[in-house]
């Protein structure tokens, strides 16, 4: 089967369509600020209709017009939600809540398939990891350095000078 990119303002607002008709939608992931736990174009991201929304969820939100970015919240209260990619180290977004558009309901990754309210795994991730926030560039800078295999140039065999 072939892959067929289509732009994010095109794309997502047809996504959000369907899953307020009730459908759940499944779309690779794009991009790396969810990093260590969903990888840009290897995850697969189940969303579904927004229930409930507690602070760990991962949302698929309309920030500003068009704008769409998939996030963790981290904070909420009083109609506004704040949510920051895991990936992220300081950058946050505040929107109304009315600008929810999805919920992430599972993750297909590396052949397995992690449903979000019943994944003990996914459950103890969310909640310890947003508080690793003072050490995540640290863990970060690990992950792509042994899990990435992305060394730095200085580390390179095949050094040109």
């Amino acid at each position: 089967m072939e892959k067929l990119t289509v732009q994010n303002d095109i794309f997502l607002p047809q996504v959000v369509e369907l899953i307020e008709e009730g459908h759940m939608v499944t779309i690779y992931a794009r991009g790396n600020s969810m990093r260590p736990f969903i990888e840009d174009s290897r995850d697969e991201l189940v969303f579904g209709k927004v229930d409930k929304l507690s602070v760990g969820d991962v949302i698929l939100a309309e920030v500003t017009k068009g704008h769409f970015v998939c996030h963790r919240i981290v904070k909420m209260g009083k109609g506004i939600v704040t949510m920051q990619g895991d990936g992220n180290i300081f950058g946050t977004e505040t929107f109304p809540i009315t600008h929810v558009r999805a919920k992430l309901i599972k993750v297909n990754r590396k052949g397995k398939t992690y449903v979000l309210s019943t994944s003990k795994t996914w459950r103890i991730y969310s909640a310890l990891w947003p508080r690793l926030c003072p050490i995540r560039r640290y863990l970060l800078a690990l992950y792509r350095l042994l899990w990435l295999h992305q060394l730095p140039q200085r580390f390179s065999k095949n050094k040109n000078f």
